[in-house]
């Protein structure tokens, strides 16, 4: 077919292809040229449909946000400093207050006397040590071939939640095991004592050791009376019970106010049928010597003349202590430098000793005006587009893609109002600082927000999101409509942009039907052309045949 359509019109030089390309244009310019107009149309629709989805979505983000009542509920905290931080999580009580004094936390730390080196033996044979830490106790086992660092690993396997155990080098052929609580609080100070006797007593502290127990239960008083306790240069008197035991003892010392400040007491159990009670002095009065007498006639002598004090060379370095500080000139305690039990919300880092702040939580507007000032951006860019789509330039000469759309033009209509609306009580954006101009471009203004902040905080959250207009906020009316145009597969811009689909399907398949009845039509007329100007070329040579005949003839007869 290509070789005869390029030949065609030698025989009868008028069905050309020239004719033939110049009838197909003028039918495709009459019958395809307005599918193909169509299906443009139509795809700038989906595009712009699209465009509009996609700023809906953007001015949908702010309005959910100021929809939801908990944007309110933003707290900041003013007056922290160096020394003291706060924080409050939302809805947090606004409010003021004064923290001053501080005095803080502090964790044990306890060190050892000094050995040659890592490996340097600790023991003279088999045994165990016991490390008490807040009422617990750890059984800690050595033997003549212990070294300083396997004991203090094997420390750190056993007390590893509550204390850390490491070696530290003090100087040329010097080192110690230093022992720290992790926790802070006065009841985390460190005890070590030796259940054997075979321990270097550069390893345990000078304690108070009690004769022995047969259990912590046992009687230690079998009348009423007083002791007379003495820990280093601090004196106090303690009052014993009928029947007290060890352990009611060890009870009563250790919240007895003055001998807290001075002295632990434990139990610790150093073998089968071997209570003892240990008392070991802190802070001041470290290292110093205990002595316990019996005022009155009842208290057993396990606790005074056959009690011993035991000489060791560990060396309090810090005395674990609670934190304490002043809340608006009350003085209170804590046993950690974090406290978030005082104010519901509130949680208070104490940083540095002799610290204040004069602390004060206020709400956080800020992310509201962020949302504000990224509603009114989306709004006008969202606003601009349905306005463009959808009028008439007369004196351009130009319209949008859904002028005359009732659809689309709806959409921007139905926002406005509820932008513009006014609830009973006169309530409107523009009273909170949004105002529309005559040409529907709108505005935020910080000042007029923030006076209806200072004025009634609670009437904005109201208006925005929630109690004001039929229990919703208008920002809650605005998250509403913007679903129904937004939401997939059954919102309002979904619907339109499968009705697009549908459309655009419609109108290739047209296309594609059109142009192949249209190219079968010519390949038949192509056909047409070719046997005709066969015919042509045909008759053309016959007659040629013939005038060479009448030619011949009429020059014969000259």
């Amino acid at each position: 077919m290509a070789g005869a359509i390029s030949s065609l019109g030698i025989g009868s030089g008028v069905l050309t292809a020239d004719v033939i390309d110049q009838l197909k244009e003028a039918e495709k310019s009459s019958t395809i040229t307005p599918i193909k107009n169509q299906m443009k149309f139509t795809d700038q629709k989906s595009q712009a449909l699209d465009l509009l989805s996609s700023l809906m979505t953007t001015f949908k983000a702010p309005t959910h946000e100021l929809a939801d009542d908990t944007i309110f509920l933003n707290r900041t905290v003013n007056g922290n400093n160096s020394g003291i931080e706060v924080s409050a999580h939302a809805g947090t009580a606004v409010q003021n207050f004064n923290i001053s004094d501080v005095k803080l936390a502090t964790k044990s730390v306890q060190e050892s006397g000094d050995f040659t080196s890592k490996n340097s033996k600790v023991a003279t044979g088999d045994g165990s040590l016991n490390i008490n830490i807040s009422g617990k106790d750890y059984t800690i086992k050595y033997s003549a071939n212990t070294t300083l660092s396997k004991l203090q690993e094997s420390i750190r396997e056993a007390t590893h939640s509550d204390i850390t155990a490491s070696i530290l080098q003090t100087g040329d052929s010097a080192y110690s095991l230093i022992l720290k609580s992790n926790d802070t609080g006065s009841d985390q100070d460190i005890t070590i004592t030796d259940n054997t006797g075979k321990l270097d007593t550069k390893l345990i502290n000078s304690t108070y050791k009690s004769d022995t127990y047969a259990t912590a239960d046992t009687a230690i008083a079998t009348s009423d009376g007083t002791m007379d306790i003495s820990v280093g240069s601090k004196d106090m008197s303690i009052a014993y019970t009928n029947g007290m035991t060890l352990t009611q003892l060890q009870n009563t010392l250790n919240q007895d106010e003055t001998f807290s400040s001075v002295a632990v007491a434990n139990i610790v159990k150093e073998a089968d049928g071997d209570f003892k009670l240990i008392i070991n002095p802190i802070g001041d009065q470290d290292g110093k010597d205990v002595t316990i007498s019996d005022a009155g006639t009842g208290l057993d002598a396990g606790l005074t003349s056959n009690a011993t004090n035991v000489t060791g060379s560990v060396n309090e370095v810090q005395q674990a202590g609670d934190a304490s500080f002043k809340y608006d000139g009350i003085t209170l305690t804590r046993s950690s430098n974090d406290v978030d039990d005082l104010i519901v919300g509130v949680s208070i880092t104490l940083k540095e000793d002799n610290a204040s702040a004069n602390i004060s939580i206020s709400q956080d507007r800020e992310p509201i005006v962020k949302e504000l000032e990224n509603f009114v951006s989306a709004y006008n860019s969202m606003i601009k587009e349905v306005g463009d789509m959808t009028t008439a330039d007369v004196e351009e000469g130009t319209r949008g893609v859904f002028f005359g759309d009732s659809n689309i033009r709806n959409l921007g209509r139905e926002i406005t109002k509820l932008i513009t609306y006014s609830d009973p009580k006169g309530n409107s954006l523009a009273n909170f600082g949004i105002n529309m101009d005559e040409s529907g471009k709108l505005s935020f203004d910080r000042t007029g927000f923030d006076e209806q902040m200072d004025k009634d905080p609670d009437n904005v959250m109201k208006f925005f999101s929630g109690a004001s207009l039929d229990d919703k906020g208008v920002f809650d009316l605005l998250d509403d409509k913007l679903s129904s145009y937004t939401q997939s597969g059954n919102g309002i811009l979904a619907i339109l942009g499968n009705g697009i689909k549908t459309e655009q399907t419609s109108l290739q398949n047209n296309y594609t039907r059109s142009m192949s009845l249209l190219n079968s039509r010519y390949d038949t007329l192509t056909e047409r052309f070719i046997a005709y100007d066969g015919m042509i070329n045909k008759m053309n040579a016959q007659f040629s045949a013939l005038q060479m005949q009448i030619d011949a003839s009429i020059n014969a007869k000259k």
